[in-house]
């Protein structure tokens, strides 16, 4: 849970730049069930990261902010699937997967190689205007079989 929690402070960090979209009204991987404040751990550790973001953002006297939600994928759910399924919904409210430019291009590429080689672990980034998302697969329990969480990033500045 150790490793979890300092992936999910890391994610903070991971999401950059980011409009209009709030973090509801992204949709939802089919059939993924969300994960509660208040009774997931791992829900609780995404609003305290929320939390310490809008510090950090005040007391630097910027704006923006990261909103943050994680579902506990269906059994089955590939990193394949879940990719195809935001490329088609986020490309449909014209997000671009990446960063944008060249740059962005090339971290895309960066973590696509990456995802290939770690079925516990993957991720990627979308971009509209002052916005990124990013999504994290990752298991939950490295010794677990098929229990994997997908974790929203959206910062907005």
């Amino acid at each position: 849970m150790k490793k979890l929690a300092f992936l999910l402070v890391i994610l903070v960090f991971l999401a950059a730049c980011g409009g209009a979209v709030a973090i509801g009204d992204i949709p939802a991987y089919p059939d993924a069930t969300a994960l509660e404040p208040g009774t997931d751990p791992v829900a609780d550790t995404l609003v305290d990261n929320m939390v310490q973001d809008a510090q950090i953002r005040n007391s630097a006297g910027v704006g923006g902010q990261i909103e943050q939600m994680a579902y506990r994928l269906p059994d089955g759910a590939s990193w394949d699937d879940i990719e195809s399924f935001y490329n088609d919904k986020l490309g449909d409210d014209g997000w671009e997967s990446g960063l944008g430019g060249i740059a962005g291009n090339i971290a895309g590429d960066v973590m696509s190689s990456v995802n290939q080689g770690n079925d516990l672990f993957q991720t990627a980034i979308w971009s509209q205007g002052k916005q990124t998302l990013t999504l994290i697969r990752v298991a939950q329990d490295a010794t677990a079989d098929g229990d994997f969480l997908l974790i929203m990033s959206l910062a907005t500045n």
